[in-house]
């Protein structure tokens, strides 16, 4: 397959040098790409430049929203926990600190939306 790619390119740049015109290179094309069985041509000009890049799909197994937020703040107080259940060596005390500063960040944010 590589040597009928190597022909058409071959092709192609005689075609960009004025030795072929359009009418010789596609009955060329024609001959060579009917020599082969099953064979399919596959349109090779490149797409056009956008002017602005399409926006990314947005993942629908991605954490959003109030879910999302919660998710969040449990693997993070997990990680907490452990951390702190390392450094002090009881996890109970640990689990007991991180659950206190959680709840005065969530009454910080509450207290924030309402004023």
């Amino acid at each position: 397959m590589s040597s009928i790619l190597q022909e058409i390119r071959r092709l192609e740049s005689a075609r960009d040098r004025g030795e072929l015109s359009a009418e010789e290179f596609a009955a060329a094309k024609e001959t060579l790409l009917g020599s082969v069985e099953d064979a399919t041509v596959i349109s090779q000009e490149r797409p056009r430049r956008r002017a602005r890049p399409s926006p990314a799909p947005v993942s629908r197994n991605a954490p959003s929203g109030f879910w999302g937020v919660v998710a969040i703040a449990l693997v993070a107080a997990l990680a907490m926990t452990v951390l702190v259940g390392q450094m002090i060596g009881d996890f109970t005390i640990a689990l007991t600190l991180v659950i206190s500063v959680l709840a005065a960040v969530l009454v910080a944010a509450f207290r924030r939306l309402e004023g």
